[in-house]
């Protein structure tokens, strides 16, 4: 049985390890992991990790194969890189997952995925991109030819505003796309064209993007791994709510969170969180390219509508667009989440942390559309590599494994959607005041 962690040597049997012996290594800066029940030790290679150590690390002790499979294209490449790594393996007595586990939903999720990967349904249809930058590269020109040909009065400018609002709400879902490789075959192909998408045609950084969204799909829902819902103070979710109760903490009135919502989420996630977090997360990790493909964002953005408006203007303009973005982002980001458990890890598998913390609204064309099929939340968390265009296909076989398993499959209507996330904050607003005022 294996006692020290230590690069294995080639050709020798390797050492055994059982899970107590690899709980205690998810420390910074030891950190093991496991993977189709080979034992890692990732200590020192996680800064280098391609999607950051924090993604890597929020596995850490943990068995990490269903992730590994999710997001990675070419397993055989970056099989690779681990086998330096490699440490052991796990005892033959001991279970392949650590702690609560549904062996037969593991296996069920595993053939699943075998299952779509035969029917080819991880391949792209370079047409169905090609037509979406096409619609956002038309918006932009429309935008501009509007405010050219009629002049920048408020009724031409009011309708340039909600055609660059949508633009960018599109260009949000592209690169979301090929941030997680789901458009062409090689990754380095997807991450140029994202850099393209995010920096000239957004203004931001596609490594931020990645750093903060990775970890969302490696660990939804999770406090302090999952930074879409690690928002306390400002709004308190799930299980946050009555520890804050229980520990007096009143930052802000609680209770009435699903208000002042209304002021601060919609209106301000685009035009103030994430211009501050990305360009700070520029300057800090020193993402000099990123810098570059925002600033060709900016300078065409004012040089296109500067000499309409002026400078001040422009400023206006901007503000205006980024408001209408923002408003899109957070209702269409959060209405599958938000209603869903939010809470402290639970070490579970894949699947059941996926399926806990998602859910679907009802699909149409349009909706699709407008939402960049994230309305196929629960697939698309499950197969984060999977082009969209897919999702309605796998959906029913995920929804026969849920059935199977006594797992709700949830799909409601979009209105019922975006009325569930008010719904959420008042409940944990008022779940808050109830621990506050009695104990």
């Amino acid at each position: 049985m294996g006692d020290v962690g230590g690069p294995a040597r080639p050709g020798a049997p390797l050492p055994t390890f059982r899970w107590e012996q690899i709980r205690p290594h998810n420390l910074p800066g030891d950190k093991w992991l496991v993977i189709e029940r080979r034992v890692y030790d990732i200590s020192r290679w996680a800064q280098r990790h391609p999607g950051g150590s924090r993604l890597i690390g929020h596995h850490g002790a943990e068995d990490a194969t269903d992730a590994f499979h999710a997001f990675h294209q070419d397993l055989n490449f970056v099989r690779k890189f681990l086998q330096p790594l490699l440490i052991g393996e796990l005892a033959p007595e001991e279970p392949s997952q650590d702690g609560p586990q549904n062996v037969q939903l593991l296996e069920d999720f595993r053939a699943l995925r075998q299952a779509a990967e035969d029917m080819k349904l991880f391949e792209a249809k370079p047409a169905f991109f090609a037509l979406l930058l096409g619609h956002i590269l038309a918006m932009e020109v429309l935008a501009w030819l509007t405010i050219y040909l009629f002049g920048p009065g408020w009724v031409p400018s009011t309708l340039a505003a909600l055609v660059l609002a949508t633009s960018q709400a599109q260009c949000w879902c592209l690169q979301h796309d090929l941030g997680h490789t789901s458009v062409f075959r090689k990754s380095q192909w997807n991450h140029v064209a994202q850099q393209f998408v995010m920096g000239q045609l957004k203004g931001f950084s596609a490594h931020w993007w990645n750093f903060r969204h990775f970890q969302h799909h490696a660990k939804p829902n999770i406090f302090h791994k999952d930074p879409d819902v690690t928002v306390a103070p400002v709004f308190l979710l799930g299980e946050s709510s009555v520890e804050y109760g229980k520990k007096k903490r009143r930052y802000l009135p609680y209770n009435h969170q699903h208000l002042y919502f209304f002021l601060i989420g919609p209106p301000l996630l685009t035009l103030v969180n994430f211009e501050v977090e990305n360009l700070a997360y520029m300057l800090v990790c020193m993402q000099w390219t990123d810098l570059l493909w925002a600033a060709s964002f900016y300078s065409r953005f004012f040089l296109c509508y500067v000499p309409f408006y002026g400078l001040p203007g422009v400023l206006l303009l901007f503000v205006a667009v980024r408001v209408l973005e923002s408003h899109w982002f957070v209702w269409i980001t959060q209405m599958n989440h938000i209603p869903k458990e939010i809470g402290h890890e639970k070490h579970r598998d894949w699947a059941s942390s996926q399926l806990a913390a998602t859910c679907n609204v009802e699909p149409s064309l349009f909706i699709d559309w407008f939402s960049g099929h994230l309305n196929f939340q629960i697939e698309h968390h499950l197969f984060p590599t999977m082009p969209r265009h897919n999702y309605h296909k796998v959906a029913p076989l995920v929804r026969s494994l849920c059935a199977k398993h006594g797992i709700e499959y949830q799909s409601k209507p979009l209105f019922s959607a975006f009325a569930d996330i008010v719904y959420s904050l008042k409940e944990s607003g008022q779940l808050w005041l109830d621990a506050y005022l009695h104990q």
